[in-house]
């Protein structure tokens, strides 16, 4: 096997490994690692291999990351998720990021969901993780904060103590040896492995007593492929699990992905999606009855509020964290495409703050007349732009709702959107 290019051949590495080695259920210490933080390897092994771009930190003076820390561990204590906990009958995990939604701060993917749950008068408690070190909404009745968790898992997997079996060893040698001759490069999945593990411990441990505490019917969460320790506590208690869509997927997300593997341990009992289109994307690993439709609200609901005056020409290029830059190369290798056009270049989220780091991005704006933006308004963006370009991200399909002509670029990730460029007859770059 050849050291891999895009994100199709990574894919088909790791599936070539799964296989091989059957890492999906390789165990140490009654934890399954490689499917519970499969998709966190998938992404180190694609810097690794340079189908992504290596991370870059996110810069935080002293002052910051002081107050980001007292922050931490005063909401550790102060609002430990461990106490004063009642029975419920729901529980909800929500997305770490939020967004200004009429001057308020919410989770657009649970939100929703929450205000449906106090329409019905259901019992229920929302856990909030930081995003950046911070909460940023409002604190409710309802909510707890995950800090103490994040907490816990760092410091008393310290204290924890594994004695690998010597064919557990001996196949992780194997694993390594092979990953080093494909990549050219060494990989530590021995120390990696055994680091998760750990980690899994102390929080499913933490999970199941706040379960046990909460006695819920039912837990909802999203990114269920971030919340493994959880799914399993449930599973193991007995307690229905459903992920809410947050984003985009196709056969190669592999937090969604398992070719040929009909029972995973991490994976939610239900996963409710935006529409049909989604629903018949991809052959999940449960049944396809337990995957059911629940609109995006949020979307529904802001597209109401705009109106689709295109400023012609205009288009807004839609950044991916780990492409972004190759993004940049893109525009300027094809420049003669972008040269009568207003370009306004929006960072994921999780790249703010970074865009002096990207070379390509800086010299794209010494040469052309672009616009850089961070925390802003998308829908207004989309909904005045008359074109839209990106790889795969989330936000190309709300800018086809907004009637935007679409621009894909040819790189790592195309492969997620095979239907969509089918669908819309989409051109790619």
């Amino acid at each position: 096997m050849n050291k891999p290019t895009t994100v199709k051949e990574l894919c088909e590495l790791i599936w070539y490994l799964e296989e091989r080695y059957d890492l999906l259920d390789l165990e140490i210490q009654g934890v399954k690692p490689w499917q519970a933080h499969r998709i966190e390897i998938y992404y180190e092994l694609g810097r690794l291999s340079g189908v992504f771009e290596k991370e870059l930190q996110r810069e935080m003076s002293k002052f910051t990351k002081l107050q980001n820390l007292k922050n931490f561990v005063v909401n550790s204590f102060l609002n430990n998720p461990l106490f004063n906990l009642d029975e419920v009958d729901v529980l909800v995990f929500s997305h770490p990021r939020s967004k200004a939604v009429d001057s308020q701060y919410i989770d657009i993917y649970s939100q929703y969901f929450i205000d449906d749950l106090q329409k019905e008068n259901i019992n229920f408690i929302e856990f909030e993780e930081h995003f950046n070190g911070k909460h940023i909404r409002e604190k409710k009745s309802y909510k707890k904060y995950l800090d103490y968790i994040n907490l816990m898992r760092n410091l008393k997997s310290k204290l924890i103590k594994i004695d690998l079996d010597s064919t557990v060893l001996n196949k992780i040698q194997k694993v390594e040896k092979e990953i080093y001759e494909i990549l050219g490069s060494k990989y530590n999945l021995k120390d990696i492995l055994l680091t998760r593990t750990k980690k899994f411990i102390v929080t499913y441990d933490i999970y199941k007593t706040i379960l046990q505490r909460t006695n819920p019917k039912k837990v909802y969460l999203v990114v269920g492929y971030g919340r493994s320790e959880l799914i399993k506590a449930c599973k193991d208690l007995g307690i229905k699990t459903i992920e809410l869509q947050h984003g985009t997927f196709s056969q190669y997300h592999l937090g969604y992905s398992y070719p040929d593997k009909q029972e995973l341990d991490y994976f939610p009992n239900e996963f409710w999606v935006w529409n049909e289109y989604w629903k018949n994307l991809i052959e999940f690993s449960i049944s396809q009855k337990n995957v059911k439709v629940y609109p995006f609200k949020y979307l529904e609901k802001e597209k109401q509020y705009y109106n689709l005056d295109k400023i012609k020409n205009q288009i807004v290029v839609l950044g991916q964290g780990g492409i972004t830059d190759r993004m940049a190369k893109k525009i300027l290798d094809n420049i003669s495409l972008f040269r009568h056009k207003k370009i306004i270049f929006k960072l994921h989220p999780e790249e703010y703050g970074r865009s002096h780091l990207y070379l390509n991005l800086k010299t794209l704006k010494n040469i052309l007349n672009i616009d850089i933006l961070e925390n802003t308004d998308l829908y207004k963006l989309l909904s005045e732009s008359e074109y839209q370009a990106g790889v795969f991200s989330t936000a190309l399909y709300e800018g086809v709702e907004f009637e935007c002509k679409t621009i894909l670029f040819d790189l790592p990730g195309i492969e997620y959107m095979d239907k969509f460029i089918k669908m819309y007859k989409v051109k790619v770059v």
